[in-house]
């Protein structure tokens, strides 16, 4: 890949009330973003990163406290006034396809706690062409939902890092320029009412041509029938004649989300939260 001005651009999208039921700041979603932010930042190590801050109806103290974490050239922040989720997914989307800052693109939630030190490794994982999508977040329902486990996933070792190919993630991810533009359709789909995981199921193809495994979750759990069901109506001209993309998560988990009940494996991310001071 061609060397740009920084190792990585990101879009980072902050909303300032609180989503689900998270394992820390259920009442404060400042302090939560605080959380997500200094933690990110640490991810980061000694990679330069430029990042646009997409703050959707944030209050002014949302931009005082990140500037405590990042140097003021390095960011730039795009105010909305309460567009939403799928929105601001847009948004991320256009700032990455449009920029040229980087070849390595990052789409951040505000709900993720991240280790230090990481996302060097993920990049190279991303630069060596093993994966085509990184997640960081080893996700709990890989090793708990049918829809997961029914699969075989191959294994990849990455500069002493355990990897492993995954069917689908969150909307926070690492993926290239060149891999966005191919991608842009289906991905944007989300925009218009496609879920997460259907529109990454389109992309890895894992799941949409088991029909056998469709009709058992139409009897048994609708959720996932009209999960795998949406998978196909938004994105069957990429499951039938598009690439199989490879995705790929960590072992053990780089980041996670925050939610309470889908709490990455394996680390203890409550210690890494009490370490630092918000």
């Amino acid at each position: 890949m061609k060397n740009n001005q920084y190792d990585v651009c990101v879009a980072y999208r902050i909303y300032p009330r609180v989503s689900k039921v998270p394992f820390i700041h259920q009442d404060n979603k400042f302090k939560l973003a605080q959380v997500g932010v200094e933690t990110f930042k640490a991810s980061l190590g000694t990679l330069k990163a430029k990042v646009f801050f997409i703050l959707d109806n944030c209050p002014s103290e949302y931009e005082t406290m990140i500037l405590e974490y990042f140097n003021k050239e390095d960011i730039e922040f795009v105010r909305c006034n309460a567009e939403g989720n799928l929105a601001t997914f847009g948004r991320q989307l256009d700032i990455l396809l449009t920029q040229s800052l980087s070849e390595v693109v990052y789409f951040a939630e505000d709900d993720y706690v991240y280790r230090e030190d990481v996302m060097n490794n993920a990049i190279s994982l991303l630069n060596n062409r093993s994966a085509h999508f990184v997640t960081l977040y080893d996700h709990l329902d890989s090793y708990t939902l049918d829809i997961h486990t029914m699969h075989r996933y191959k294994i990849l070792l990455h500069e002493n890092v355990h990897w492993r190919t995954s069917a689908s993630t969150c909307l926070t991810f690492l993926t290239t320029k060149e891999t966005l533009r191919k991608t842009e359709k289906v991905l944007r789909s989300y925009c218009y009412g496609n879920w997460d995981s259907s529109l990454w199921f389109a992309l890895t193809k894992f799941n949409v041509f088991d029909f056998l495994f469709a009709i058992k979750m139409l009897i048994k759990d609708r959720f996932y029938f009209k999960m795998l069901l949406l998978s196909w109506i938004k994105g069957w001209p990429q499951i039938v004649f598009g690439k199989k993309y490879i995705l790929a998560q960590p072992i053990p988990s780089m980041a996670t989300h925050m939610e309470k009940v889908a709490i990455a494996p394996g680390v203890d991310w409550q210690k890494i939260v009490n370490a630092i001071d918000v």
